[in-house]
């Protein structure tokens, strides 16, 4: 699996994510499905046992079952019984009346042929209608039925009479009579004269408190091999769906990581094609998005860039430091060589030896300057932060600076200015200013240092009214061995004064900007 590529190991993780997802989700859908088929079968049970209740009254003193009464639907079976368990009409092939009725309660028992469910439900009997012809007192019709709720009050009613017949309570009365029962314990729904073509009648409803026919059970029943025989069906799709599922899964995760690794993959051959060559300046292709894979590119091309600039530094650096020592090289040379011929007397080899004394100097203070740039670049040099007054020190140095080619000083230092810093640092980043500000000066010019607090902010400002810099090399000043103009600062300097002013001023935690303007002058601004 280590030597396994990212592809195939981000397809493995995904597919078994995706498994163990999807084997939690169906153990949670294989109970939920066994619970809800039971639950649904045993709802089924219940609405077709209460439907069955509307269709069984008593009419004329007969009990009747209507034709839409439901013996058998779905799988569910409907028997009724009579109020001491007898059975009336049914055919149910496994459940009889063996277990004591329970209204309203569904419980699970065992029959012929295996489990079943049972719902039991008992209709009482207590609502009476009563058609009773006004005239003669004659009952025309009576039917019983179940009563909706016992909670109905009575209701009130228009005695009313027919000259030659009865009136309402006469009529109540007959029909009360015929119930055997009277007013204490019967509630009057209602007494209502409905009109007919041939001749009047009353229609009297009344609750009966004490029912005066006997109840019925009506019991029903259901296999529940019919909840496992869903319950199967569910099972036997999973099986099928489960390999398909984790197949579709696995085809997923590789797509996925087909695509995800794709710009990866296009990194590594571009890196690989950089690597391989020694153009730098080939970079890795993006599509310009903004995720994690176009940001990896970007670092890769930053990177690239950082590289390309450091080996163009470097190779800068070495053909400048060649150059700049190759000259001292070969004026100590010739000037060795003419003191050891013939034709050199003791003056001519007093002069040779001052010009190589001379020129061991200028690249002494040259390997000097450039162990200094490269040890505070590196980190190499010990240095000793204090909290010292800058003001103090900007002051000291300006003092004792000496300016060249009539050019004055002039200074602008706020007092009591403390700055956490490197002391002997800070006075080379100022005499490094100076000297450039010198070199590159007008004759009896002038230069001004200023020194402000501004809020958190310390500035520092050194400004010469000299040649001035072209805009279009203002960023390369601060390379080393660049120089403005060489012709024009007397060949003087190295070129990495600016370099090491850029280094001490970062290690101070400070910035570094220069403003010119060719032809009038710059000014060199540093930020702590």
């Amino acid at each position: 699996m280590k030597k396994a590529s990212f592809k195939f190991k981000t397809t493995v993780w995904i597919t078994l994510l995706v498994t163990l997802i999807c084997a939690v989700t169906i153990g949670g859908i294989l109970v939920m499905s066994r619970r809800v088929a039971g639950s649904e079968i045993r709802q089924s049970l219940i609405r077709t046992v209460e439907r069955n209740a509307d269709e069984i009254e008593y009419k004329n003193g007969i009990l009747e079952i209507e034709k839409d009464f439901v013996f058998y639907s779905d799988g569910v079976y409907c028997d009724v019984y009579g109020e001491n368990s007898e059975l009336i009409s049914g055919n149910s092939p496994a459940i009889g009346a063996e277990k004591p009725f329970a209204n309203g309660e569904t419980s699970r028992l065992s029959g012929e042929n295996g489990e079943y469910y049972v719902y039991d439900t008992f209709l009482s009997f207590n609502k009476y209608e009563y058609e009773i012809d006004v005239f003669t007192g004659q009952i025309i019709k009576y039917e019983a039925d179940v009563c909706a709720s016992e909670d109905i009050s009575e209701s009130g009613y228009t005695v009313t009479s027919f000259y030659g017949g009865i009136d309402t309570e006469e009529a109540i009365a007959i029909a009360l009579n015929h119930a055997g029962t009277d007013r204490e314990n019967a509630k009057i729904v209602s007494a209502e004269i409905p009109g007919y073509e041939n001749r009047q009648v009353f229609k009297i409803e009344f609750v009966c408190t004490n029912p005066l026919y006997s109840g019925i059970w009506i019991r029903g029943s259901v296999a529940a091999s019919a909840a496992e025989s869903t319950f199967g069906a569910i099972n036997k799709a999973i099986i099928y769906i489960i390999p398909l599922f984790i197949a579709f899964a696995a085809l997923g995760a590789y797509l996925i990581s087909k695509r995800t690794i794709s710009p990866v993959e296009k990194i590594t051959a571009s890196a690989k094609e950089i690597n391989s060559g020694s153009d730098l300046t080939k970079r890795i292709e993006t599509d310009g998005g903004s995720d994690e894979i176009a940001t990896l590119a970007e670092t890769f091309n930053e990177m690239l860039e950082r590289l390309q600039i450091s080996f163009e530094n470097e190779k800068q650096f070495t053909s400048d430091a060649s150059h700049e020592l190759r000259t001292p090289l070969a004026v100590i040379k010739a000037e060795c060589e003419f003191a050891l011929s013939d034709k050199a007397d003791e003056k001519d080899k007093q002069e040779a030896l001052v010009s190589v004394s001379e020129q061991a100097d200028k690249m002494t203070a040259l390997v000097s300057a450039l162990l200094t740039l490269t040890r505070t670049e590196k980190g190499m040099e010990r240095f000793n932060f204090e909290e010292a007054d800058l003001s103090l020190l900007t002051d000291e140095v300006c003092r004792s600076f000496k300016t060249q080619k009539g050019i004055t000083l002039e200074s602008d230092i706020e007092e009591n200015i403390l700055l956490n810093m490197d002391v002997s640092l800070i006075t080379r980043l100022l005499e490094n200013l100076l000297s450039n500000a010198v070199r590159y000066g007008k004759e009896n010019g002038k230069i001004r240092v200023a020194l402000k607090k501004c809020g958190s902010e310390t500035v520092l400002s050194v400004e010469d009214d000299g040649i001035g810099i072209k805009e279009d090399v203002l960023p390369k000043i601060w390379g080393r061995f660049y120089r403005a103009d060489p012709s024009r600062s007397g060949g003087e300097g190295f070129g990495i004064g600016l370099a090491l002013v850029k280094k001490i001023a970062e290690l101070h935690g400070g910035t570094v900007r220069a403003e010119s303007e060719y032809g009038k002058g710059s000014k060199f601004i540093i930020t702590f």
